[in-house]
């Protein structure tokens, strides 16, 4: 691996930076997840930090699947939720992160634990609040449906996410095992919620080719998760660049499920070069061992992006964030003020 300028290092924890594809039950930092594995009566298969990091030692999508859901076990009461967000936001500051959106598995903490739903909306909404309050980044949420789940649940979801509007929810997403769980299988509570103004924005691409890219791009949705085997087809991916489908690419998470077999195959720096809009994004940065901030180093010692290219990711991300006109102006003002102090 090229080694990193330490002045080169130094700007990218300067620069503002937005994040828009980390898991709210990813994230949890690993001594939080023992400590709720514990109050709550849940066996990991681990004690410790060291014994975590053996358990994300994933084989597969698959197995990265089977231990998500292990860990969400872990999280059984609202204020579980408040400690992670409270967390997730001082992580945020600490690198220069100043806008993140988090997607959220409600349905499978309502349906396994029996929380009610507009606890746990109250919840994240008010740990939203406290933790602009307390570092100054604003944290909005993507409810997303599990493909595993069946489609009446995706509805309730959607519901769910018309509902807390009013407590920071910007987005119906759709995650899970991909393989022949197509977006199209959930048309009708997608369609129902893009007609109360509800953005729809899926994973896809990371688990199948692109054949799951372009089933969901029939619903127009503003950005895809992963998406990077669009690569595949050169068709696809001139789709991507004209309709100007921002991608939220993950590098070190597509390595860590074995969704490419290295860095070296990731066709991150191809489909930059084919002007499809791109973001940067950790997902899961405790269980892949990363960080936004690492995600960006990541960019320039592998895939060759300059400074310059660097700050465009940064303003693409912001630009694509889910807010109203307004507000998302206002942060794409502050981050253009920022950027070009930087020279950038």
């Amino acid at each position: 691996m090229t080694t990193l300028d330490p002045d080169l290092d130094a700007l990218i924890r300067a620069m503002p930076k937005a994040e828009l594809h980390v898991h709210l039950e990813g994230s949890v930092r690993p001594a939080t997840l023992l400590t709720l594995a514990r109050r709550h009566g849940v066996d990991l298969g681990c004690q410790d930090e060291a014994g975590l990091r053996k358990l994300y030692r994933f084989r597969d999508f698959r197995h990265f699947i089977e231990l998500y859901k292990l860990i969400s076990e872990a999280m059984r009461d609202p204020e579980d939720f408040v400690l992670i967000i409270a967390e997730l936001g001082r992580d945020a500051a600490a690198q220069g992160t100043r806008y993140v959106e988090t997607t959220f598995s409600i349905a499978t903490h309502v349906r396994n634990k029996g929380l009610p739903a507009d606890e746990i909306l109250d919840a994240i909404g008010a740990a939203a609040d406290a933790t602009r309050r307390e570092t100054g980044v604003e944290i909005r949420f993507i409810l997303d449906h599990v493909r595993m789940a069946p489609p009446d649940e995706c509805r309730q979801v959607a519901e769910w996410c018309v509902a807390g509007r009013d407590r920071g929810v910007v987005a119906l997403g759709l995650g899970g095992f991909e393989p022949e769980r197509p977006a199209s299988l959930f048309a009708e509570p997608i369609r129902w919620a893009q007609a109360q103004g509800v953005p729809f924005v899926p994973h896809a691409g990371e688990a199948v080719g692109p054949e799951g890219v372009w089933d969901a791009l029939q619903f127009d949705p503003p950005r895809i998760g992963h998406g990077f085997r669009a690569a595949e087809d050169p068709a696809l991916v001139a789709a991507l660049r004209d309709r100007g489908v921002v991608l939220e690419v993950c590098p070190t998470s597509n390595v860590c499920t074995a969704s490419v077999p290295g860095l070296a195959a990731h066709p991150l720096r191809a489909l930059w070069d084919a002007g499809v809009p791109i973001s940067l994004n950790s997902d899961d940065p405790p269980m892949f061992n990363t960080t936004l901030v690492d995600e960006y180093r990541v960019a320039a010692t592998h895939f060759g992006f300059t400074p310059a290219e660097l700050a465009h990711v940064s303003r693409t991300a912001i630009g694509a964030a889910l807010l109203p006109a307004a507000e998302r102006a206002r942060l794409v003002a502050e981050f253009d003020t920022e950027l070009r102090r930087l020279g950038l």
